[in-house]
């Protein structure tokens, strides 16, 4: 019996706001703001990590050897997605922002990359063999 179809959706909705709760609470003790764009960065990796899980998740269900093909794919797609969205974001911003909204950005992506990696190798490890 394989995980079941959502079964990533609440562990991802809770790291989603603990990591935005973190993000506001050293925001507000470094006294920078919480722009509107902060809470926009965490909706952004949330919905892209629920994405990606449902898409790695029945690979590992279906085809657990084509698994390392989708979670590597995966890894690339979130890089170069959120690359893409940062090189934007740096250019469009004032540039009073640009420091504050990139480390931001720099760190949700490390935390959820970490977050990710770490669940779908538990459930790799947890898997039954074929």
């Amino acid at each position: 019996m394989g995980p079941r179809r959502w079964s990533f959706l609440i562990p991802i909705l809770l790291f989603s706001a603990a990591c935005g709760l973190v993000l506001w609470v050293v925001l507000y003790a470094l006294a920078l703001p919480f722009l509107p764009l902060h809470a926009v960065m965490v909706v952004w990796y949330a919905l892209l990590t629920v994405g990606l899980h449902t898409w790695q998740e029945h690979g590992l269900a279906t085809d657990p050897k084509g698994f390392v093909r989708r979670f590597m794919g995966g890894l690339m797609l979130k890089m170069l997605l959120s690359l893409v969205l940062l090189v934007v974001l740096v250019l469009r911003l004032p540039v009073e922002q640009v420091a504050n909204v990139g480390i931001s950005f720099a760190v949700l992506y490390i935390a959820f990359l970490v977050f990710s990696t770490t669940r779908l190798m538990r459930m790799v490890r947890t898997a039954p063999k074929p």
